[in-house]
Order: C-alpha cells, then structure tokens, then sequence
C-alpha cells in the first residue's frame, strides 16, 4: 500500500520554496530576485535529505554550487548599482547559469541527481529551474541565448545515449527539455509556462513510477503505468501531452534553432525506447492482463482529453 504521507518538515520547505520563486520571478528589483532565489535554496536543501537517510554527499555538492551562483549574482547586482554595468552583466549571467544548470555550467546536475532522492531529482529537474531561466531569459543577449539553446541540445542527447542510471538518463533529458523551454520563453511566456507544467507532469509520473519499483515488483500495475506514461510523455510521441507541447514551440518559433531542439529530441528517443522496453514491457506479462489493458487505456484517453483542452484554449 502505497503512503502519501508528508512530514510537517516537508510542507513547510515546499512552501518556502514555492514563495521563493514567486518572489524571485515576479520581482521588479534586483535584489528581490536575489532573496526568492535564496529562500528557494534553503527550502529545497531541506527536501534533499529531511530525514537524514541519504547520502550528504549530493546536498553539499547542490549547497556549494548554489551558493557560488548566489555569490556571482550578489557581486554582479551590486556592480550594477554602482554602474558598472559590463561587469555586472557578465557576473550576473555567469552565476544565473551556473545555478540553473545550463551550458557552460552544466556538468554539476548528473553528478548530482544520481545520488539524490526521487523528489529531490525531480524538483531539482523542474521547479527548481523556473526563476534561473525566466531571468536568464531576460539578461542574456540573444545570439548568445541561441548557443545556449543549441549546445543544451546536443550535449542532452549524446551525453544520455550510454547511460545505465535513471537519475543520470533524466538529467540529461532534462538538457534537451531546457533547451525547449528556453525557445519557448523566448517567443511566449504563456508557451513557456504549457511546457513546463507538460514536462513537469511527465518527470513527476515517471519519477513516482520509479520509486515505487524499489518497494513493488518490476510488473506492478501502478508503477508500470505510471512510469510509462511519464516516459511517453518526455519521448514527446503523438498522441501524448508531450508530443503537443512541443508542436506549441514549434509553431510560436521564428528561429531556425527549433532544427537544433528536433534533432536532440529525435536523438534522445534512443535512450528513451531502451528504458522503455526494459521496464514497461514487463507488465504485459503480469497476470492481470485485463487491470493492465484498463490503466492505459485511461492513460491515453487522459492524455488525448488534456491534448484537446490545450489545443482549444489557444484557439
């Protein structure tokens, strides 16, 4: 039987990292984007080891690195106050990257997310990387967002290709998803937000799924399917929600960098199809073949029902 219990300790920590970000995005000042992105920091640092039943080891790594990144951003934000501005420009950008996780600053997040708890990887894959984007988006020049964009592509699809840990294959995932989101943002805040709720759906079923296997069996029902419909919808395949998020970029997008965003993705289906066949194929062997055939059938028709309302509200 399956717990959806939830510590005070965590409440409180989601909460406070819930206030950060939306402090730290909506902010008109500078320093207002410092202080949400710091209380999302000492929320989540809770979330990654509340217990005390992990490993130290990723929370310290994930502490350091955030805080260099805050450092950057704190100089760089003073630098512009006193008008300097090239300076200011270049620490701010250099410690919102390396915070966020995107290229050049990247290689911290697969390190990190093997050791890391399945909610920890999982925030630390999507909501953590809301306000560094939105505010990368807005500092960075174009030109060389478009680099930015292309190299997480690339570096996304070819870095998860030989990869046997799942944390790992969904950081890496999670680079060539950026790199979608980071497009989306550029053209529409409203396409940006659809992505990131699909994608963010998508990792929360398939993380769930994946944790539940180390207390069920390989074939269990639940898992099977809920791993399998986080793992459709992050291989964007028609008709799930993924497959419809990312033909809303394609047709906001003017640039010919969406060409970069397609071949990751195609690329990346490698690794996914292989996951795939290793896990959810399984639970076609389970004994209750009919439970099965009704727990995705209710997945694709969900899917198919949340492709229409998408489709209908930007009509």
């Amino acid at each position: 039987m399956v717990s959806f219990v939830v510590s005070p300790m965590k409440l409180v920590s989601l909460g406070v990292m819930l206030i950060g970000t939306i402090l730290s995005v909506s902010s008109e000042e500078l320093v207002g984007v410092w202080l949400g992105l710091e209380l999302n920091l000492y929320g989540f640092l809770v979330i990654m080891n509340p217990d005390g039943h992990y490993s130290p080891e990723p929370c310290v790594k994930y502490f350091v690195v955030q805080s260099t990144g805050s450092i950057l951003m704190l100089v760089g934000f003073v630098s512009l106050m006193e008008q300097h501005v090239v300076s200011g420009l270049v620490m701010s950008t250099a410690g919102t990257v390396l915070k966020s996780g995107v290229f050049p600053l990247h290689s911290w997040v697969p390190s990190i997310i093997k050791n890391s708890s399945w909610l920890a990887s999982g925030l630390m894959l999507t909501w953590q990387k809301v306000a560094p984007l939105v505010f990368l988006s807005m500092i960075l020049p174009s030109k060389s967002l478009w680099v930015v964009i292309v190299s997480m592509a690339g570096i996304g699809a070819v870095g998860g290709l030989n990869q046997n840990s799942v944390r790992v294959m969904s950081a890496y995932s999670s680079f060539v998803h950026t790199s979608w989101m980071l497009l989306g943002l550029t053209w529409s805040s409203v396409v940006f937000v659809g992505y990131f709720a699909v994608y963010s759906l998508s990792v929360g079923l398939f993380f769930y799924g994946c944790s539940l296997m180390n207390k069920m069996s390989m074939g269990s029902q639940l898992s099977s399917a809920a791993s399998g419909m986080g793992l459709l919808m992050l291989m964007g395949m028609p008709p799930f929600l993924g497959f419809l998020a990312k033909v809303l970029v394609f047709l906001m997008s003017g640039s010919l960098v969406i060409v970069a965003c397609i071949m990751g993705s195609v690329i990346s289906l490698k690794f996914y199809i292989d996951f795939f066949y290793s896990m959810v194929m399984k639970s076609l062997v389970d004994k209750n073949k009919v439970e099965v055939k009704a727990i995705w059938s209710l997945v694709i028709c969900m899917n198919i029902m949340g492709g229409a309302l998408i489709l209908v509200s930007f009509i």
